[in-house]
C-alpha cells in the first residue's frame, strides 16, 4: 500500500485513509476511525500516524457532515436534542457496515474522538450491537439519552474497552463534567479507564499521547478498563 493518504471509497463522509506501515500482514492490521471536534476538520489529524507511532494501524479520518465556521460539526444543535446526534450515529452505523463488507472485523476497529467527536464516538459504541477494539475519547464528554441503559443491554459497549483522557486546565469542558459521565458509565458496568493530564482542551504530546499509545498497544493495559469497571 502507498504511504500517502488515499480516499476511502465511501459516499457517507469526506474522508482520508492513512495506511499502515509497509510490510505489516493484513491479518495484523488494525483500523482507527478519527472524529474531530466542533469547528475542526480532518486536516488536524493528518500527522496522527507519526504521533501515535503504531505501525500496524490504518487511520480513517472523517469530516463531520455539517459545515460550521471554517470547519465542520457533527450536529447543529445541543446534544439534548437527540435528532442531530442520531443522524451522525446512523451514518456511522452505515460506515461500519461498509468496512465490514470489505473485510474489517469490528474487533479490529478502534474509535478516537476529540471534544464533540468523543461524544459521537461514545454514542456510537453505546448503541452499536458489535464490540470494538477500543474507544479513546480526548477532552470530551458523554450524553446519555433517554433509554440509553436499555439500548446498552443490546449493544457491544460493555465488551469494548474505553479510555477517556481530560485536561485539568480545560475551560471548554470542565473536568467535573466528564468525571460525572465516567461515574455514570462505571455505575452501569462500562469498562472505562479515565486519566487526567495537566493540559487544556487540546492534546498533551508529552504525557497524554504516549499514554494513549501505550493503552492501545498493550492488551494488558486495555484490560485495566475492564478491571476498573
Amino acid at each position: 500500500m502507498s504511504s500517502e493518504p488515499m480516499p476511502f471509497p465511501t459516499d457517507l463522509f469526506e474522508s482520508e485513509w492513512i495506511p499502515a506501515s509497509k510490510g505489516i500482514p493484513r491479518s495484523k492490521q488494525k483500523l482507527m476511525i478519527v472524529l474531530h471536534g466542533k469547528g475542526d476538520k480532518l486536516d488536524a489529524f493528518r500527522s496522527i500516524k507519526q504521533e501515535l507511532r503504531l505501525p500496524n494501524f490504518n487511520y480513517l479520518l472523517l469530516n463531520a457532515p455539517k459545515r460550521y465556521l471554517k470547519g465542520y460539526s457533527w450536529y447543529s444543535v445541543e446534544p439534548r436534542h437527540e435528532r442531530g446526534v442520531r443522524g451522525a450515529r446512523t451514518k456511522l452505523f452505515k460506515l461500519v457496515e461498509e468496512l465490514k463488507e470489505i473485510g474489517w472485523a469490528s474487533k479490529d476497529i478502534y474509535w478516537m474522538g476529540h471534544s464533540q467527536g468523543a461524544l459521537i464516538a461514545a454514542d456510537l459504541v453505546l448503541n452499536h450491537p458489535d464490540s470494538f477494539g477500543g474507544l479513546v475519547g480526548v477532552s470530551g464528554y458523554v450524553w446519555f439519552f433517554r433509554g440509553w441503559q436499555r439500548r446498552v443491554a443490546r449493544s457491544g459497549a460493555r465488551r469494548t474497552p474505553w479510555l477517556f483522557t481530560h485536561g485539568l486546565r480545560d475551560r471548554i469542558i470542565q473536568p467535573k463534567e466528564i468525571r460525572e459521565d465516567i461515574e455514570e458509565l462505571s455505575a452501569n458496568d462500562m469498562p472505562v479507564l479515565y486519566r487526567e493530564f495537566m493540559k487544556g482542551h487540546d492534546f498533551d504530546y508529552r504525557k497524554e499521547v504516549p499514554f494513549i499509545r501505550k493503552w492501545i498497544a498493550n492488551a494488558r493495559l486495555r484490560r485495566q478498563s475492564f478491571l476498573q469497571a
